[in-house]
Formats: structure tokens, sequence, C-alpha cells
């Protein structure tokens, strides 16, 4: 291959040699590139429709409420336009809920919904594009950290096969959203370290602003970007005018949450009582949990425990990573000088502080949560194979590309179990009554004979509902939607009108009393992915 052969020529890559050698490097490093966009655009469309195979809870939050948002200009609960999302019951979406959403991910996706129909893969698509972008710009924030454009190629390839990145970018979740105002806010600090252009402190702080927006984390996240920014500029010389307008950047967006505290004045404390933010001290527990995050077993090897967010065939980043991380993160360490490198090793360790700083609910190794360490990380790991190339003799640049190719090796192998035997094994956790197999059900029913209402059992609830409800939004079956009821035991079987179906899971030990009671005949038991029955539909007599 003419990209290792040229990486595993010392003259590429230091400058020395020919300049008709070097000047053919040039023309592989743009092409090297492109391969890699390509690649990664293939790799990340496809199946989206179908990998994940279930739309989850989340996902489908969003779907409905941009939904609205295209079809209303509101929410499902009726606010216009809202800043902050009010997740509440979807068939009641009146009712009390302390569960607000930040608004980054829902306006994206109305955004595509204005021009594609909802569906699985135009739910997701936001996100696959936001992976694409953040390719594209961990290249040039890499362009600018190294003296050869071969380490962009490198550090956008790590960046690509890394499982974590993969994996969230295939679904539509707003954790995703805040690597991109990551990698911007790296490449304007590098750009500011080599110009010191004027325009660039305005413009990093509008965007850690914006940012504040995307997750609930980046009220920790951003923040803390923003003090990093403060002490490069320190460090930098920079002029108080450039503080002045960083400040002033980062307050603008902030003035637009006004009007939401004054429309929803127990917004903020809603939030904090949802999230279960702990405020006692518990020192040691922090400790443990923060360095659980940067753990090998946990970065490298499972990704955690939790199905819904690790395959357990691959950590959050490549298996390489255990040499070219520590690597890269000693390189700059023995050799601390250059800010914009510096900022790496920041960001890298600062990743799972809000975790740690907020303690919520199931604070230990929880995926999305850490996933800006995935944008670092892969820098850092395109450091370390500088180390190797350049201040290494033949056998540590050896080492090096062997690293680089195991990662794709890796990568193969994860992404095939992925596809495969990931998602029968995962899908129960995220929908364990197969609720799309329940409607297609459901609607062959109606299609032959009108059903009058579906009741859905508690089982399936409120967070369920939204499963249901974007699966007969996917169907253009909003008739359905309006025909939906939650079934609350016990009822009084005169409230159910004859024909209607009853959804419960397969399992449900009140099947046979309900049966019996609510006058209903069991019609069909639905199989989940994985084969096992996973839902019991009746019908009322």
């Amino acid at each position: 291959m003419e990209f290792l052969k040229a990486l595993t020529e010392d003259r590429v890559l230091t400058g020395r040699g020919h300049a008709g050698r070097s000047s053919r490097a040039r023309w592989l490093v743009p092409i090297a590139m492109f391969a890699v966009l390509v690649g990664t655009c293939v790799l990340y469309f496809r199946a989206l429709d179908s990998a994940p195979v279930v739309v989850a809870v989340d996902e489908a939050r969003f779907a409905l409420h941009a939904h609205s948002i295209v079809t209303h200009g509101t929410d499902l609960a009726g606010n216009r336009l809202p800043l902050f999302f009010h997740i509440t019951d979807p068939l009641n979406p009146a009712s009390d809920s302390e569960t607000w959403w930040q608004p980054a991910l829902f306006y994206l996706v109305a955004g595509v919904f204005q021009f594609v129909p909802p569906a699985t893969w135009s739910l997701r698509l936001p996100t696959a594009i936001m992976a694409i972008v953040n390719v594209i710009l961990i290249s040039l924030v890499a362009r600018k950290l190294f003296s050869s454009g071969w380490y962009a190629v490198v550090a956008a390839g790590i960046l690509s096969l890394t499982p974590a990145h993969y994996m969230f970018a295939r679904r539509a979740l707003d954790y995703f959203c805040q690597l991109p105002i990551a990698l911007a806010w790296l490449l304007c600090l590098s750009l500011y370290a080599e110009s010191a252009a004027s325009w660039l402190p305005a413009t990093m702080g509008l965007l850690l602003g914006l940012g504040l927006f995307t997750h609930i984390s980046s009220w920790i996240v951003m923040p803390g970007y923003l003090a990093a920014t403060y002490i490069v500029f320190r460090r930098l010389g920079a002029p108080r005018r450039a503080f002045g307008l960083l400040m002033a950047g980062f307050a603008i967006p902030l003035v637009a949450i006004i009007p939401a505290l004054l429309a929803n004045p127990s917004l903020p404390a809603e939030m904090f009582s949802h999230y279960k933010v702990q405020t006692s001290w518990r020192i040691v527990e922090r400790i443990n949990i923060y360095w659980g995050y940067l753990g090998p077993s946990y970065l490298l090897f499972s990704g955690g425990s939790n199905p819904m967010f690790a395959t357990r065939q691959g950590g959050v980043l490549p298996v390489a990573a255990a040499v070219l991380l520590p690597l890269g993160i000693w390189s700059i360490l023995r050799r601390r000088g250059d800010p914009r490198r510096d900022v790496l090793v920041f960001g890298f360790f600062f990743a799972p502080l809000p975790i740690v700083l907020a303690m919520p609910q199931d604070p230990k190794f929880y995926t999305p949560r850490d996933l800006l360490v995935v944008p670092f990380a892969a820098l850092l790991c395109a450091i370390g194979f500088e180390r190797l190339f350049e201040r290494g003799g033949r056998t540590a640049r050896l080492l090096g590309v062997a690293l680089l190719v195991a990662i794709p090796f890796q990568f193969v192998g994860f992404e095939k179990y992925y596809m495969t035997g990931y998602q029968a094994a995962s899908a129960w956790r995220f929908d364990e009554m197969n609720l799309e197999a329940v409607a297609e059900y459901v609607i062959l029913s109606d299609d032959a004979s009108r059903v009058p209402l579906v009741y859905l059992s508690e089982d399936v609830g409120a967070p369920h509902a939204y499963q249901w409800g974007f699966y007969l939004l996917e169907r253009r079956r909003d008739d359905l939607w309006a025909r939906t009821r939650h079934f609350s035991w016990p009822i009084s079987p005169s409230v159910i009108p004859a024909g209607s179906l009853l959804v419960f899971n397969a399992v449900d030990p009140r099947l046979d009393q309900i049966r019996s009671i609510a006058g209903c005949s069991l019609v069909h038991v639905v199989s989940g992915v994985a084969g096992a029955p996973a839902a019991a539909i009746l019908r009322r007599n």
C-alpha cells in the first residue's frame, strides 16, 4: 500500500530526502484523506435504518418532538419553539414531569424532517453527519498540530475507527452533539495560537456558549473549556480585548435562557432533581469512579457493562491506544511548551469530570456521558504515533505501523459483531416487547377490520409509548396513535370497546386473569429480535 510505504519512509515525514519524493508524498496526503472520508461515509451511513435494530426510547423522544416542531411549530406539550423540551407522557402531554432536555438535537432532527419523512434512517442522519464533520474537524486540528499532513490522516482514521464514535454516531442521542463543538473549539484555539486573529476569541466564546444547549453535561463541560481557553490565552500573551471578546461571545447565547426561566421558574430545580445530582462529598467513591473511566479495562476492552452502550467485544477506544495513548500523553508532558498540545491532555483527563462532579444516577461506566474522551484520545494517539516515527529507530517505526494496521483489523471484527450478534443480544434492553413488530401486527389487524382502541399495558408506560408513537409515525398511522390509550389494571371491561387490542408483556403473570375478567382472547404472540416471546396481544370479545 502506498500509504504505509510512504509512512515507513523517514525522509517523507521529516522532510529529508529528494524534493521529488516529498512532492509525491504531498500528493498522497489528500488522496489518503479523501479515502478516509469516503470510507467513513460508507461505514457510518450503511444500514442506518437497521443497526441498531431497535429505535431506543430516547431516540423516539427526539423524533416525536421534532415531528411536532415541523408540523405544529410546538413540542408535544404545545410550547412554541421551546429552548428546553419538556419530556412528559406522550399520551398525556400535560402530565407532570421534571425532565427537561437540551434543544440542539431536536432542532437538527426537525431540520431533516423538513425535507424527508420521519424514518429510522432520517432520525439518525444528523448524528451520522456529525460523525463525518468530526472526522473533517479532527483532520484540520491535526494539520495545525503536526508538521506533516500524514498525521492528520492518522488522527482522522483513528477517530473514524474508534468503536464508541462509530456506535453513538448511529444513534439519535444528544450526547454526541458535544463532539463537533469540542473539535471546532480546538481548531479555533489552534488557529489563534498561529495567527492571533481578532475574530477568533469571540468565535470560540460563541461556540462554547452554543455548546451549552447540546447536552445537560455541557453546563459543566463548556465552562471548563472556557477556563482552559483563558489559561491558553494567558500563556500566549493575548491582549485584554481577546479575553473580553471571549466572554462576550460566551454570554450571547445565555441571553436566550432568560425568557425560558421566566416561563418556567422551577426548571433549574427540576433538572437538578431529575438527574439526581449528589451534593454529598463521597470523595472516595468519586475518585474510584473517575479512575474507573480512565482504566484500561473500560477504555480498551469492555466499554462498560451496559449492553445498550457496549458490545463487550471492544472498548471505547481501539486496543492500539494501550501504547499510543500513554505515549502521546508522556510526549506532551515531557516536552511542554505548546499550549495547543497541552490542552489535549487537559481535555482527555477532564472528560469524566462532569460525571464525577454531578454523580447522576448510574455514574459508573456510562459510556455516552464519557464520549468527549474520544476526540482527545484520537489526537493523543496520533501524537504517540508521531513520537514513534519522529524520535524512534526503525523498530519503533515498525511498531507504529503495526499498531496503526491493528486498528482497522480490530474494527472489522468489532463491526461484524455489531451488525449481527450484538443486535440480537442487546435488542431486549432497548425494547423487551418488540413494539415495532407489535405495531406491524396492529396495523394489519386495523386494515382488515377497524380496531376501536389500542391499549398499552403499564409495562410499556410513558417512556416506551414514545417508541410506539414513533413506529406508527414512521408508518404514517397517526390515526392509530389517536386511538392509543394506557391500560391500568384493574379496569372495568365495559369501558373497553369490543374489538379493541390490548398489548402486554408476554410473561405478564396477569394475562390469564385479564383474559377471564375483561373478556379477551389471546390473538397473537410477538417474538423478540432474538426469538423469545416478547409481547402478547389480546382482543376484547
